[in-house]
Parts: C-alpha cells; sequence; structure tokens
C-alpha cells in the first residue's frame, strides 16, 4: 500500500513537472534555445535573440529554397515593420506589368515561456495551393528547429 501511494505521487510529480506548451490558433511555437549564440552587444542590439535567428532562418529559406509558384518570379523581401517580414512574388505579362501576386507575412515573437512564435498570413490576388507555398517553408523552420506546439 505505501509502494502504491508512492507511485503515485511520483507520477503526479513528474506530471506536474513539464506542462504541455499551448499554441494559439495560426500561431507555432519552434524552441529555438539550442541554436543562439552567445549573447553579444551586436544580437542584442538587433533585436530579441529568438526573434532574429527566426527571421534569419526565414531569410536563408527564401534565399536558399524557395521556389516560386509556376509562372511567378522568385521571392523577393519587402519592408516589414517591427517584428514582421514580407515576401512577395509576382507573375508579370510581357510589358512588365503585374497581373498576380502571392505575399507571405511572417510575424515572429518570443512567447512567456521563452519559446519563438511564428504565425504567417499568406494572401494571394488569385486562387492558389496556399499548401504548396507555406509547407515547404514551415518544413524548413521544423528542420531547423524543434517544434514543440502548432495551432494551424
Amino acid at each position: 500500500m505505501r509502494l502504491w501511494f508512492l507511485l503515485v505521487l511520483f507520477g503526479l510529480l513528474l506530471g506536474g513537472c513539464a506542462p504541455a506548451v499551448r499554441a494559439d490558433p495560426g500561431e507555432v511555437v519552434y524552441d529555438v534555445s539550442a541554436t543562439l549564440p552567445s549573447a553579444s552587444a551586436q544580437v542584442l542590439f538587433a533585436g530579441h535573440p529568438v526573434v532574429v535567428r527566426l527571421a534569419q532562418t526565414v531569410a536563408a529559406y527564401y534565399a536558399l529554397e524557395a521556389r516560386p509558384l509556376p509562372g511567378y518570379g522568385r521571392w523577393v523581401q519587402r519592408q516589414g515593420a517591427g517584428s514582421t517580414a514580407v515576401y512577395v512574388s509576382q507573375r508579370v505579362d510581357a510589358q512588365g506589368r503585374v497581373e498576380a501576386a502571392v505575399e507571405m507575412r511572417w510575424t515572429f515573437a518570443v512567447r512567456p515561456d521563452g519559446y519563438g512564435s511564428v504565425r504567417l498570413e499568406t494572401l494571394a490576388s488569385e486562387t492558389i495551393d496556399v499548401a504548396s507555398v507555406e509547407g515547404p517553408a514551415f518544413g524548413w523552420l521544423d528542420r531547423n528547429f524543434r517544434r514543440v506546439a502548432s495551432g494551424r
């Protein structure tokens, strides 16, 4: 009886030590801590290291791996505000006029628990297969960081 009581108590203690991380709707949560460089004045000046690392990784994805939709041009970074990064791909006609565009707005944040938060909003001027542009991008993040929770 005493052994059973100790086992139950031990189980409760272990269960209470690791609370489940939950993501808000539309949010993907990553553990970025293992990839952070040691704190330096330059990194701290640029912003929170978790946000900087997430933004750098997304920038690397667009520079090295992102493929535009058929008929669209390469992805180009546009001016974002604060911790938001914007990437745009356009389809142009023979005269150079924009016929259609896809815009991916990434928002990065640090949660109170220290994990990195990523939100992605994809806007398109015509119907597209959103999964074909969002899936590979999140796959890149998944290869670089440990996904802790997802609300997507």
